[in-house]
């Protein structure tokens, strides 16, 4: 039974739910809103066992990881067709006013298409903040448009990290904490770009 905790273990409980960045510190970035139930971030490894004469179980030193994986998960309720085309590999907004997206052509997905990182930010009791990051991600799985009485239409991601081509054993992702929170955006950038077209 518990029966003490130390500071340092109660300010490092986490709370409250999370806000997440598309290319957080890039130019292109922008922040997913609104959102529901938080975001969930995972790290996987896939380890092998190699199988000698003698060997009675796992064994230390004899185990090879062979595979990494990481996501990011979030649901939003922005139905805007820009995170429409989120979901589906290499789907662009087509039309002067970027009112329509269609699916991709098959083949080859181009590298345009991944984003450079989806970066999630959650609080600790200390007032610090887990920034929690996925490198070359992309939502892989389409999505499904659902609309239903006394309810919102909600579009779940599960983005997923890749390897940059160039660094087949590189980065995939990385948790740092951090003292102060990410700059939340005051006004949407889309339409502060409307805006300053119309002032020109």
């Amino acid at each position: 039974m518990v029966t003490n905790l130390t500071k340092k273990q109660i300010e490092n409980i986490q709370i409250d739910e999370s806000v997440i960045f598309l290319d957080y510190g890039e130019t292109t970035e922008r922040f997913l809103a609104p959102t529901r139930g938080g975001g969930e971030f995972a790290a996987t490894v896939t380890v092998r066992d190699i199988e000698f004469d003698g060997r009675h179980g796992k064994t230390a030193g004899t185990q090879v990881i062979e595979e990494q994986g990481a996501s990011i998960k979030v649901t939003t309720l922005c139905m805007s067709q820009e995170n429409l085309a989120l979901a589906i590999p290499n789907c662009t907004i087509s039309s002067k006013d970027d009112k329509v997206i269609k699916n991709p052509k098959t083949g080859v997905i181009p590298l345009e298409a991944y984003l450079k990182n989806i970066t999630m930010f959650a609080k600790l009791i200390s007032g610090k903040y887990k920034k929690i990051s996925i490198y070359n991600p992309m939502h892989e799985t389409g999505f499904t448009a659902k609309a239903v009485q006394k309810a919102e239409g909600e579009l779940a991601f599960e983005f997923l990290a890749h390897y940059a081509h160039t660094n087949l054993d590189g980065d995939l992702w990385k948790v740092e904490e951090i003292e102060q929170p990410p700059v939340m955006p005051t006004v949407d950038a889309a339409a502060a770009a409307v805006n300053k077209t119309a002032e020109e």
